[in-house]
């Protein structure tokens, strides 16, 4: 069997992370999102992979090039324009119509190799021409839902489209298998919801498989640091600590929970690591700085003195001044962020956070959410970040602002500052 993963999205809620990158290509403990994809499919003996490309494709491609490396093999099919996901099953037709039968993943879907095991395991035991993986959310609105009748049959499929169009709590979890008649279906009728409305209505039979256990798809940054969770957990929760060889750790270095430390990092005296913590390869954390709650540093970070980070995910070759605090926050490839920089993660008198997308604010779910920044922005000495604030791409933030809205692209932002000299009287 032939799996078709799609990845061409723009993922706009997500920016600045995704301006230039493919969801598929955000890191989750070192890795990107598609590497852990790959690895659930190999471990279930699927090693032909068809992937859709599109926004951020040339960094995917030059990643993972034919698979090789991933002991897979890997075609790329470019859709041009993004159309959604009807669109891109039918750009990669000429790759899979020879098969009975594909599994289709999205590409912004943290996938497990059970979930992949198991939809495979009941598509072949309820003998089912489609069958799909779901799972239970409390705000079905926001995705494809499912309703589900007698022996995990489903009687029908809602493609996501607001509050007033759900079926059930169960949404559409990301892994599919389909027979090779969905493609005439979908370029007959177009939408996925009316070519499984036309199945079932032939006697087709469509089945659901539950997924129980937690599920992260890449909508909102905040599913990002709710993946690196669900990973840490799995890497490091019950099996101890891992800590390469090449690491060094001086012996005034304390070690508090389980933690993963690559090849070549350097942690300096003084510092606490409060686990689960995920650290890369060639990482440099400073003296008497506190790492902790989740917290994963890429390749190639180097973190100064006294800096605390805490619940939050720094991607490659970022630096970070000393004394900074760093909290429920993403930042982006080759970042500065000078010393003395503080990240705002809450409001007082916990009101609840809202994040800005596309002219309307959203309410952040959760009760902490610190800074979202791009990648290569730079921010000055003693800056301050308000909560759930995005900094774009190639910006720079002068010393000492305070920045309360969220910055564009490739901007440079000052503050003024009058300074007044008297007497004292």
């Amino acid at each position: 069997m032939k799996a078709l993963v799609l990845t061409a999205g723009r993922g706009n809620r997500l920016r600045p992370l995704t301006s230039h990158r493919s969801k598929a290509m955000l890191k989750i403990a070192g890795k990107p999102v598609l590497e852990y994809i790959i690895e659930s499919l190999r471990v279930n003996d699927i090693n032909d992979l068809v992937v859709v490309v599109g926004h951020g494709r040339d960094e995917l491609i030059d990643y993972f090039q034919q698979g090789a490396d991933f002991d897979v093999r890997i075609r790329y099919v470019v859709q041009h324009e993004q159309k959604g996901v009807e669109d891109a099953i039918l750009v990669a037709r000429d790759e899979l119509e020879d098969e009975e039968e594909f599994l289709m993943l999205n590409g912004d879907v943290l996938v497990d190799e059970d979930m992949v095991q198991r939809t495979l395991y009941n598509h072949g035991v309820m003998d089912a021409d489609v069958t799909m993986l779901v799972t239970l959310v409390s705000n079905p609105e926001q995705f494809g839902t499912v309703r589900i009748g007698r022996n995990g049959v489903v009687e029908r499929l809602v493609e996501k489209g607001g509050p007033d169009r759900y079926v059930s709590n169960y949404a559409v979890a990301g892994v599919t298998v389909f027979s090779r008649e969905i493609f005439s279906l979908l370029e007959s009728h177009g939408t996925m919801e009316t070519a499984i409305e036309k199945m079932i209505g032939s006697g087709k039979k469509v089945a659901a498989t539950v997924w129980e256990k937690e599920w992260a798809e890449f909508t909102w940054p905040w599913d990002i640091l709710k993946a690196n969770r669900i990973v840490m957990d799995r890497m490091l929760r019950g099996k101890g600590s891992f800590i390469a060889e090449s690491a060094e750790l001086h012996k005034n270095v304390v070690l508090e929970g389980a933690v993963y430390i690559d090849e070549g990092s350097v942690i300096r005296p003084g510092t606490t690591l409060r686990g689960p913590v995920y650290i890369g390869k060639q990482v440099y954390v400073g003296n008497n700085s506190l790492i902790r709650d989740y917290s994963t540093l890429c390749e190639g970070v180097h973190i100064g003195y006294a800096v605390e980070v805490r619940n939050s995910m720094v991607f490659d070759r970022v630096n970070v001044g000393r004394m900074t605090y760093l909290a429920d926050s993403i930042v982006g490839a080759d970042t500065c962020i000078e010393a003395g920089a503080q990240m705002w993660n809450w409001r007082p008198g916990s009101k609840p956070l809202y994040f800005n997308v596309d002219d309307s604010e959203v309410e952040v779910p959760i009760s902490k959410l610190g800074a979202i920044i791009g990648d290569h922005v730079v921010i000055g000495v003693n800056t301050s970040i308000y909560p759930a604030t995005k900094i774009g791409e190639y910006s720079l933030l002068t010393p000492g602002c305070v920045i309360d809205r969220d910055i564009p692209p490739s901007s440079e932002v000052s503050v003024k500052q009058e300074l007044t000299i008297r007497p004292i009287e």
